[in-house]
């Protein structure tokens, strides 16, 4: 099992410290989030609330993926960073495969990618892109992304994506895995045909069985079923290191916990707990914390 945390709604000056303090205590990964912009108004509700509703204040900073891992990078020595989930569907993925590539040159390939729909509206009506399509365009964008990582002359003639033979460089000197983040049946499909993981949502433990059986359905469908995969599980309710021990058994490779809110979480939902940011020094406290209590009866 390996252990990675997230850094939405975290003050931006913090990410080098936090990354340094998680490098150093032997966490695995860190992610970072992907929000170009937020609208004043959005036409739907948020999906991920019950009651629709953001958690977040609209004026929350939040850095460019590659701009903040690329930051951190450079101050860690052994540490992967995921942005998650970076809305691929929204973005040219000849452009993201570049900064993609860059940011691995940069930190000796301790990079995955993690990718998910965008879903509000606005998004693709203000980067002129037709939201109906999303799906099938995330399907070739990861396509195109893996291909451009080979350091191959390579072409793509898709019904959203086309280009000629061209070649990128430089490129990852080891596989890079993309991750796919969605609990919907399309995004389980996507995750096992063309993922190297998958990356939930909040889950409790009583449900981590049954998804991972769908998955695994579905990557025997596209026979896949022997090729590494990665399942990235946030489980707030998996309190105790028996707890753990049982998603491993079950096939979860990684558990995303936020050691600063994880019992808020637990207890009141993403949303506050996301809006309960502590001090700093809290913050570096419980990273050391959680790796000296749980990490290391893992390593």
């Amino acid at each position: 099992m390996r252990f990675g945390f997230h850094l939405f709604m975290v003050d931006p000056a913090e990410h080098l410290d936090i990354a340094r303090a998680a490098d150093d205590a032997g966490w695995d990964s860190i992610q970072v989030a992907d929000a170009p912009f937020f609208p004043e108004e959005i036409s739907v509700p948020y999906p991920y609330t019950p009651d629709g509703t953001r958690f977040w204040p609209l004026d929350m900073p939040v850095l460019d993926p590659w701009v903040a891992i690329t930051a951190m990078a450079t101050v860690t020595r052994r540490i992967r960073f995921i942005p998650s989930v970076l809305r691929l569907a929204v973005r040219q993925p000849l452009l993201e495969a570049k900064s993609l590539c860059s940011v691995a040159a940069i930190s000796d390939d301790r990079v995955a990618l993690g990718v998910g729909l965008a879903w509000m509206p606005e998004e693709f009506k203000w980067l002129g892109l037709e939201k109906k399509y999303r799906g099938a365009r995330q399907n070739e964008a990861i396509q195109v992304m893996r291909l451009l990582m080979s350091g191959d002359m390579v072409e793509f003639h898709g019904e959203h994506i086309d280009f000629d033979r061209l070649i990128m460089a430089p490129v990852p000197k080891k596989r890079i895995p993309i991750y796919v983040g969605g609990t919907t049946k399309p995004a389980l499909r996507r995750a096992a045909r063309y993922g190297d993981g998958w990356l939930s949502v909040i889950h409790n433990k009583d449900e981590v069985e049954g998804l991972i059986a769908q998955l695994n359905e579905l990557r025997r469908e596209y026979g896949r079923e022997k090729e590494p995969f990665d399942i990235m599980m946030h489980c707030p309710d998996a309190e105790s290191v028996d707890d753990i021990r049982r998603l491993e058994e079950l096939g979860v490779t990684d558990l995303q916990i936020t050691p600063w809110t994880e019992r808020i979480l637990a207890e009141m939902g993403v949303g506050a707990s996301m809006q309960q940011q502590p001090s700093l020094e809290v913050k570096l406290d419980a990273i050391k914390r959680y790796a000296d209590d749980v990490i290391t009866q893992f390593s």
